[in-house]
């Protein structure tokens, strides 16, 4: 049990001291701001546009971190270490997302009834959001290990790593918002929730072997 504790307090260590914590929970309140003062000044403003804006932005956001999850052990020989030390690459990739939805996702999520404000969201509104949130964004930093994996060693990838994962962000993105907005009109669907709560299960079940066979063919 040592090992996994070690490798997930190095992990969240790296993380918080990085500056891809402070890069994403500001480019989440930025998108959001200058999205609602648009919005003000050039449209109607609409609880389906803000909760949109609100998923949106959280997405793009999680995108700015994921480039470090492997890049930098690449670079200094921590992922060679990894891949021989006893612990399966699998395990190792899992404790890499759950460190990126813990020191990304989560912060963006915490101020989310705070970001709700500007964009016209009710505060009871935004706590069915911040629920909905808890249980999709798991998938989004599971799925984002395979794109960090895809680009692994490659310099300049931001852009391939947005081209990457956005498509697979899609149906998160599509169920979350339609819950979200569905909520915020007081309307409950249990069956979505199950959907939405089956797609982040499937993704935490299949993407660390995915990830861990991209690593090793690029290795090999």
């Amino acid at each position: 049990m040592k090992p996994f504790i070690y490798i997930l307090r190095h992990e969240m260590k790296f993380s918080t001291t990085s500056k891809s914590l402070f890069l994403s929970t500001c480019f989440f309140i930025i998108i959001i701001l200058t999205a609602s003062i648009s919005i003000s000044q050039f449209g109607v403003k609409t609880s389906a546009t803000s909760v949109a804006i609100l998923w949106i932005a959280l997405a793009l956001s999680a995108l700015l971190s994921v480039k470090v999850m492997f890049q930098t052990d690449y670079d200094d020989g921590t992922l060679d270490w990894l891949m021989l030390s006893p612990i399966s690459l699998e395990t190792i990739i899992m404790l890499k997302a759950i460190t990126h939805w813990l020191t990304t996702c989560l912060p963006m999520m915490v101020l989310t009834p705070l970001v709700c404000i500007p964009l016209g969201i009710a505060f009871d509104s935004a706590l069915w959001i911040l629920l909905v949130m808890l249980i999709g964004t798991p998938a989004i930093s599971f799925i984002s290990t395979i794109g960090a994996a895809l680009t692994l060693g490659e310099r300049g990838s931001h852009l391939l790593l947005s081209i990457f994962i956005l498509p697979t962000f899609l149906p998160i993105l599509v169920f979350g918002i339609k819950i979200s907005m569905l909520l915020t009109n007081s309307i409950y669907d249990s069956s979505a929730f199950l959907i939405l709560l089956a797609i982040s299960l499937v993704c935490i079940a299949i993407t660390p072997f995915i990830t861990s066979m991209i690593i090793k063919v690029h290795y090999t």
